[in-house]
Parts: C-alpha cells; sequence; structure tokens
C-alpha cells in the first residue's frame, strides 16, 4: 500500500494505469524483439561472413587449382618431360650438346609461356640437374646456386614423385621480379625417373599480392588471412604478418568454423574455412560492432522512431484523459464544497455519458437535501411545540394521581383494605399507561399490567375471573413489546369468558432462542367458522395500514396486536389461534428473544 501522501486521485490513477498497460507490454516486446533481433544479427553476421569467406576461397582455390594444373602439365607433357630426361642423360654421360639445348630451351620456354600466358604474376621454373633451369620468364636471372641452398629447397627436392610440396610464402627468388612481386606463394614438385632418380623439379609461383588482393574490400576492422597448416600467415593485406604465427591459430576447429569471441578487449567474429590446397585455411577477424553497423544503425534507426512515435501517443492519451477527467475533477471539488457545508453549489455537469448522468444526479440529490433540510427544520420546531405541549399535559396526569394516592390513604385509613387495593391497581395501571415512554418492558413488568387489569375487570363485575400464571424464570427478562397481553386477556375475556367467571392461564417458556407465550382460557369456545374468520382477520400476511378502515385502527384488539408485532419483528415471529367450542380457545404467540434492532 503507497504512503498517505502517496495516494493517487482518480485522474492520476487512470493516466497511471494507462502509461502502465502501454509501456509495460511495449517494454516487454521491445525487449524481446531486440532479444530476437540481436540472434538474427548474430546469425545473420555469421552467414553473411561465411557466404564471403566461400567467394574469397573460391578465388583463391581457383588461384591455387592453376598452379597444380600448370604443374600436373609440366610432369605429363611428353614433350617437355623428353627433353629434360634426355637433358639428364647428357648430363650423366657428359656429353653436352649445345645446340640441341638452345633449341631444347626455346621449346620449353614457349610452351611455359603459353600455358602460363593467362596466369598473372604467375612464375614458372623448371631446375635440372645438371644446374640449368627453364623459366616462363625470359630476362628471369636466377641465382640457381643460391636457390638451391634454400631450407624449403632442401625439404621440396626430398618430397617423393607425384607429391607437391607446399613451401609456403617466401621472398622472391627471381631478382628481376622481387621489386614487383617480393613475395610469393610457391609449389615444387620434382621430376623422377623410374628409378627414383630426380632429373628436373619444378617451381611454380603465385605473387602474394594476387591473393591477398581479394582482402582489399574488407570492412574497416576486419582482418582476412590466408594461413598454412603451422597457423603462419600466408597471404594479408598487412605485409609485415606475412611467415608471422597467427595468435588464434589455437582457436579454429574443424574444417568450417564460426565463433564469437573476446579479443583485444572487443568481440569479434572469428570465422574460418578450409581451403582444398596446401592444407590452407581462410581466416576472417573481425569485430562485431562493425559487422553489424549498417543492419544496428538501421535497428537503432527503427527503434528509435518507435519510441518518439510511443511518447507522441502517450502525450495524446495524456491529454485526452486529462480532458475527459475534468468533470469528474469538477465534481470532486464541488463534492469537498460540500462537505465543508456550501450547499448552494452545484456542478453544472451535463452530458450524455456515464459522467453526464453522474454529474446531473449528483446536482439533483443537492435539490433533494436541500428540500430535506428544510423539511427537517420545520419538523424540528413541530417536534419542540409538541414536547412543549406533552410537558403541559403532564401536569394534570400528576394531579390525578396525586387524588388517586391520597384518596386510596383515606379508604385506607377508615379500614378498607379491599377498595384502597383496587384504587392502587387502578394508580399502577394509569401510570404505566400513560407515563411510560419505551416502547419494550420486560415480560414481568407486562405480567404485573395484566394482573391489575384483570383485578379491575373483577371489581366491575359480580363474577371473577381468575388469571395463573406459568413461567419460565429465563422469560421473566426477556423484553416484549408494552401492552402485548393487554388486549389479548380483554379478547378473553370479552369473547371467550362472556363477561362471567373463569380461569385465564398464562403460560411463557423459551425454546431455541425463541419466547413462546400462551394464553388460554376456558370458556366457551369457537366453532370452526369464527375460528377461521378470526384467523383470517388476524391473518398470517401483513395488514395493509393504509387501507385498513378506521374503526379498526380506533380500538385496541387482535389486529392491533399483529400491526405492532409485524412492525417489530417482521415476518420473524408467528401468531396460532386454536379453540375447542365447550372447553375455550388458546392463543400462541411465538417471538424471538431478541429484539430486532430498528435502525
Amino acid at each position: 500500500m503507497l504512503p498517505k501522501g502517496w495516494k493517487l486521485g482518480f485522474r492520476n490513477k487512470l493516466l497511471v494505469a494507462s502509461l502502465l498497460c502501454l509501456l509495460l507490454p511495449a517494454s516487454i516486446t521491445l525487449y524481446i524483439s531486440n532479444s530476437y533481433t540481436e540472434h538474427i544479427l548474430r546469425s545473420q553476421v555469421v552467414q553473411n561472413e561465411r557466404r564471403s569467406l566461400e567467394q574469397e576461397s573460391m578465388y583463391i582455390s581457383n588461384l591455387l587449382s592453376n598452379l597444380v594444373l600448370v604443374s600436373n602439365y609440366i610432369q605429363f607433357d611428353p614433350g617437355i618431360t623428353l627433353i629434360l630426361k634426355e637433358n639428364w642423360q647428357r648430363s650423366k654421360l657428359h656429353q653436352p650438346d649445345t645446340a640441341k639445348n638452345v633449341l631444347e630451351f626455346t621449346e620449353v620456354t614457349e610452351k611455359l609461356i603459353s600455358v602460363t600466358s593467362m596466369m598473372e604474376k604467375t612464375f614458372v621454373t623448371v631446375l635440372t640437374s645438371d644446374g640449368q633451369y627453364y623459366s616462363n620468364d625470359s630476362y628471369a636471372k636466377l641465382d640457381v646456386g643460391a636457390l638451391m641452398l634454400q631450407p624449403w629447397m632442401e625439404k621440396a627436392r626430398q618430397q617423393p614423385a607425384f607429391e607437391l610440396y607446399w613451401a609456403g610464402v617466401l621472398d622472391n627468388y627471381i631478382p628481376t621480379r622481387a621489386v614487383t612481386s617480393p613475395q610469393v606463394l610457391t609449389i615444387a614438385r620434382n621430376l623422377k625417373l623410374s628409378s627414383n632418380s630426380t632429373y628436373a623439379t619444378v617451381i611454380i609461383s603465385i605473387a602474394e599480392s594476387r591473393i591477398s588482393q581479394i582482402f582489399n574490400d574488407n570492412r574497416e576492422g576486419q582482418e582476412t588471412l590466408l594461413i598454412g597448416p603451422d597457423g603462419t600467415v600466408i597471404a594479408s593485406r598487412d605485409k609485415a604478418r606475412l611467415g608471422q604465427p597467427f595468435a588464434l591459430a589455437h582457436e579454429l576447429t574443424g574444417t568450417a568454423d564460426s565463433r564469437f569471441m573476446d579479443y583485444r578487449n572487443e568481440q569479434y567474429l572469428l570465422s574460418s574455412l578450409d581451403i582444398p590446397y596446401g592444407n590452407y585455411r581462410i581466416v576472417s577477424l573481425s569485430p562485431y560492432r562493425e559487422a553489424v553497423s549498417q543492419i544496428s544503425a538501421t535497428h537503432r534507426w527503427s527503434t528509435a522512431v518507435q519510441i518518439m512515435s510511443g511518447a507522441f501517443f502517450l502525450l495524446i492519451l495524456v491529454l485526452l484523459v486529462r480532458q475527459f477527467t475534468k468533470p469528474v475533477i469538477k465534481l470532486d471539488s464541488v463534492a469537498a464544497r460540500v462537505e465543508q457545508g456550501e450547499l448552494g453549489i452545484r456542478s453544472g455537469v451535463r452530458g450524455y455519458d456515464e459522467i453526464g448522468r453522474l454529474g446531473k444526479s449528483f446536482d439533483h440529490m443537492l435539490d433533494r437535501v436541500e428540500k430535506m433540510i428544510i423539511q427537517i427544520k420545520v419538523e424540528q420546531a413541530q417536534k419542540r411545540k409538541a414536547e412543549l405541549a406533552m410537558l403541559q399535559s403532564q401536569i394534570n396526569p400528576h394531579f390525578l394521581f396525586n387524588i388517586l394516592n391520597s384518596i386510596r390513604l383515606r379508604i385506607m385509613m377508615r379500614g378498607d383494605e379491599e377498595n384502597a387495593e383496587l384504587l392502587f391497581s387502578l394508580s399502577r395501571l394509569l401510570r404505566m399507561t400513560i407515563q411510560q415512554r419505551d416502547e419494550y418492558t420486560t415480560l414481568h413488568d407486562e405480567l404485573h399490567i395484566v394482573r391489575s387489569y384483570v383485578e379491575l375487570l373483577n371489581f366491575r363485575q359480580a363474577d371473577e375471573v381468575t388469571l395463573d400464571t406459568d413461567c419460565t424464570s429465563e422469560s421473566l427478562g426477556l423484553k416484549i413489546p408494552r401492552f402485548l397481553l393487554q388486549p389479548v386477556i380483554e379478547n378473553a375475556y370479552i369473547h371467550g369468558l362472556r363477561q362471567e367467571s373463569g380461569r385465564i392461564l398464562i403460560r411463557t417458556w423459551t425454546q431455541d432462542t425463541r419466547l413462546l407465550i400462551a394464553i388460554e382460557d376456558n370458556g366457551r369456545g369457537m366453532d370452526e367458522v369464527t375460528l377461521n374468520r378470526l384467523r383470517a382477520e388476524v391473518g398470517s400476511e401483513p395488514p395493509e395500514l393504509e387501507t385498513m378502515p378506521s374503526s379498526r385502527l380506533a380500538h385496541i384488539g387482535m389486529s392491533n396486536v399483529y400491526e405492532r408485532l409485524y412492525l417489530t419483528y417482521g415476518s420473524a415471529f408467528q401468531v396460532t389461534i386454536d379453540s375447542i367450542p365447550g372447553q375455550g380457545t388458546t392463543f400462541l404467540f411465538v417471538l424471538p428473544e431478541e429484539i430486532p434492532d430498528q435502525g
């Protein structure tokens, strides 16, 4: 629960609820969208990098494939192999033939030039065992002695027949081409006789720039390399890295691999793809931020547009809510002023919607309240007048009670105890009738009133009526409406005993939170027709006071008793009447022990 100072008004609650209902789903949607977008971005970057590597791999594979094809051409061309074998044979027999050597040199050179004519910056050299060489470059000046001492050359000459030796990237061994092509990627193959004697070595090289030029289209910060099986860099835009070990070579696994990793305090995408020649692998290392820069920019713009649109519509929502709740705020202000006592103020809020009808009803309610206040003031004035009149009227009963007491004392002094007791009963009955203002009395006091009433009845008639009571102690303290029993006793005396001598028995007891009062007489009783008429007159349904004849309202009878019971208990009471001709009549009242709150 919010602190008291933080309690919100209706308008603010509506605004907060509206904002929550809009912002919360929007935030969740944006969060989920960003999460999925991040996942999609990563997948897209990996796919893009994979396609780029595949294109670059295809280009490099074609270059290396051409080198292999040239090597195969030299090895399996009958003209070239025949010349090389004859040259080896003459060298072994120490039978040099200068003229023939010149012709053969021209023939082999032309073939080498022809096979590499469409291959830019590709250098082919065929070394014979006697130290001669053939090349596709007529101007090539080769230091064969120095070349033969190179470590890679020694490894190449140890290769078996038909095996290619991938020497990797080397400094250009052709001095005349070292300026334009300082580094070359080189392969070598030994040409051997059936006796496993090497009669020539084929060296084919391609300028490293032919390979690395495809990397020039890489994004800023992206680094693409061609690395050898030992992890050294073979081709790169950064020439300083050639021949150097690749720092992340140990992270490469499988023939095709892509992974995100932290490198140089930044997240990078490391991708690699094997090339089907020389166990070479093309590797791409690009910053993730740069890889997704274009897509991220589009996503950021899209998110910004969504946020600005959401903020704009939220502003419109706030303005609309403020406009729609103005009548409510006005009603609240009017209600506060009414609470301070300004009953003459009116809201003036009207309309065809619920708030308009509420404002109209509120104003009508204030009109009725004002009329009721005026009516209450009039009634209060009349009540004060009635109270004054009642106080004035109490003077006469007091005078009457004093006179009756004086008469009773005088009669008692003369020794007439019977008449003195009769006057005492009359005085007590009148006092209970006139002075008691309470609507309810205890059953004990009500029995005293009934006994005084019976004593007065016996004084009027020659035949006495005997009143007996059989009441449980717990029932005597319960409250009942005043003068509930007297009309029933009177009815029993007049209609049951026919104003003759007889016996009236009052029994009271409690049962299941109910008070039961039975009044029995031993009079003549009633036949079935008379009993049904009396039951219908008293009835179990509440009487219609507006339509009741004035004659019935004027005397105290059974209908009056039923009416008072209904007004007091509602439908929570029961009255049953039973009678047997010649034996008497019984009235049974079943009342709740507790009198309901009258509000």
